[in-house]
């Protein structure tokens, strides 16, 4: 299977799909010399790159979901149950209990369920090198096609234009021959016209990245160039020449780059599985402890009244405030939350993966299950959600959230 691969982990990526004999196509430079391989221009059967989010990487084409499940065990891995690309009918503006927009009779996935909802073209026959429909009679192209490679390609689809078909070259075309383009072009307006999309799309698989996979990440890049703890992590914050030039010292010290992440006041990203985003009530830092191997932040939460306590069935009142700690080490934040007086209302354990400092915020992915101690009772909370939430988070995940789970109950009876 040929793989393109670009972003912040391209690197890491390489070695690791080559290890696994896949071929590496369309290489950057970079790629190139780093890897002493020579340049294989050929059209990609599946293409890894950064997600919208680059705390995400998303698989577009072939079907690898269990490669990258067995590599990155401590993320959380959706493959769309819709493929990208594919020719599908609604049912009342819905399709496998998606909502669909814009809401039609039949149309083409462009868009899977990333965000809870499908989203679609009027209908498109597509390919590996291009997708064709009826329209103005125009040809568009991928934004990584430029120069010539555009005018040869034009040259391709204008006799298709005239009869009224609109065509979009994807980025493989321009690796392709102009015999096989024009072979592709005539069949994908045969499928077009015959309306015989049955094979027609791509598995959608998006990963979101736990720490603890982008210090893996980290160490297989060191194997190939020089790279320092926290790498990945860094990328997300900085522009690449800030953490390059960090890493080309002789002793590089990541807590130089990690400590100006650090502000004032913190805001919380509580990520979930499914890939839900929910930012928490900031706090303010009034403790911090950060070194080239891990760091700690401690946050003052004042919070808002009004509510409970969730697990704990105590109300939320006016002067009501929350010590959580994060450390880079542990797999889970415990929560302390204090009447105006500073005594001690009960205590919230989140479990999660271990933290991220990013600029200005700290991000987890959330495990779904929590413990909670209020006076002498320690109860778990939530374990049904985490059962929901098996499959996306993997088996070795689950694991290592029910071990947690157990040292976290420990832990708590001896508060």
């Amino acid at each position: 299977m040929r793989v393109r691969i670009r972003g912040i982990y391209s690197t890491a990526l390489t070695y690791l799909f080559l290890k696994s004999g896949y071929t590496i196509v369309q290489q950057t430079p970079q790629i190139v010399e780093r890897f002493g391989i020579d340049v294989i221009n050929e059209p990609a059967d599946v293409t890894v790159k950064d997600g919208v989010d680059k705390g995400e990487i998303v698989s577009i084409g072939e079907d690898i979901y269990d490669f990258l499940r067995s590599t990155l065990k401590y993320s959380s891995i959706w493959k769309s149950p819709v493929k990208l690309y594919s020719v599908i009918e609604p049912k009342n503006c819905e399709y496998m209990g998606y909502q669909v927009e814009p809401c039609m009779e039949k149309g083409t996935v462009i868009k899977p369920p990333v965000e809870g909802k499908i989203v679609l073209s009027p209908v498109r026959a597509v390919g590996k090198t291009a997708m064709v429909w009826r329209g103005e009679g125009k040809t568009f192209f991928s934004e990584h096609i430029k120069g010539e490679v555009r005018e040869k390609l034009q040259s391709i689809s204008s006799p298709l234009n005239r009869k009224g078909y609109n065509v979009k070259w994807r980025s493989n075309a321009a690796f392709m021959q102009y015999s096989e383009l024009k072979k592709e072009l005539e069949e994908l307006v045969m499928k077009y016209e015959s309306e015989d999309f049955r094979n027609q799309g791509e598995e959608f698989i998006r990963i979101i990245l736990s720490l603890e996979d982008k210090l893996f990440l980290d160490g297989i890049r060191s194997l190939v160039v020089k790279t320092m703890k926290f790498h990945h992590m860094l990328k997300y914050s900085y522009h690449h020449n800030e953490v390059d030039e960090e890493e080309q010292k002789e002793n590089p010290d990541p807590s130089i780059l990690l400590q100006k992440l650090v502000r004032d006041t913190m805001y919380i990203e509580h990520l979930k599985a499914d890939g839900k985003k929910y930012v928490l009530k900031e706090g303010k830092v009034i403790y911090s402890e950060i070194n080239k191997d891990y760091y700690i932040i401690r946050l003052k939460r004042e919070l808002n009244a009004g509510g409970q306590y969730d697990g704990l069935g105590v109300p939320i009142e006016q002067g009501d405030y929350d010590i959580v700690e994060f450390d880079s080490r542990q797999w889970y934040q415990i929560h302390k939350y204090y009447n105006a007086d500073g005594n001690l209302k009960g205590i919230y354990v989140n479990i999660s993966t271990p933290p991220e400092l990013l600029r200005g915020k700290i991000r987890y992915l959330d495990l779904e299950v929590d413990v909670v101690k209020k006076e002498n009772e320690v109860n778990v909370i939530d374990l049904e959600e985490l059962e929901k939430k098996r499959e996306l988070l993997g088996e070795e995940l689950y694991k290592k959230t029910i071990l947690t789970l157990e040292s976290v109950k420990n832990l708590l009876v001896s508060f």
